[in-house]
């Protein structure tokens, strides 16, 4: 438990460092104030509350398998395994390598098509042991709505 608070400073930490809106990415909606959890919105158009796995670009090039969330409100907290495909000697053959990362979620938005509801249009990756050559150790994407 000690470990994962302060997995989750360190998170908070390196987005404020990076420069992305950070008091945005940490600013956490009182639950009487939502009606309805945000989402992530999946590759098929569905919203997702605390999903185990969601297909990043929905090529399954990249995947965040085994997702564990510490929080699910105006932004959310997790961790996890970024697998990504070594396209090696081609993606249809290559191998899939594991990356653990801890994840945020955050910039709740109005999902278009659903009245009253909210999904994550950020998601930030942060690499807590080996990283991809080419990757920097935190990265933040736009997620579609869909």
């Amino acid at each position: 438990m000690r470990l994962t608070r302060i997995r989750i400073a360190v998170t908070a930490g390196l987005l404020a460092l990076s420069g992305t809106a950070a008091a945005t990415a940490l600013e956490i909606a009182p639950a009487s104030a939502v009606s309805s959890p945000v989402v992530m919105v999946s590759c098929a158009g569905q919203g997702q509350v605390r999903p185990g796995s969601y297909d990043v670009g929905c090529t399954a090039n990249e995947l965040l398998r085994t997702l564990h969330w510490q929080t699910w409100r105006g932004t959310a907290y997790g961790n996890g395994v970024l697998k990504v495909d070594n396209c090696t000697p081609t993606c249809a053959q290559g191998k899939y390598i594991n990356y653990p990362i801890l994840t945020v979620l955050w910039r709740p938005v109005s999902w278009p098509g659903h009245p009253g509801r909210r999904y994550f249009s950020r998601l930030t990756w942060i690499f807590t042991g080996k990283r991809p050559a080419h990757a920097r150790a935190a990265q933040t994407l736009t997620l579609p709505a869909r």
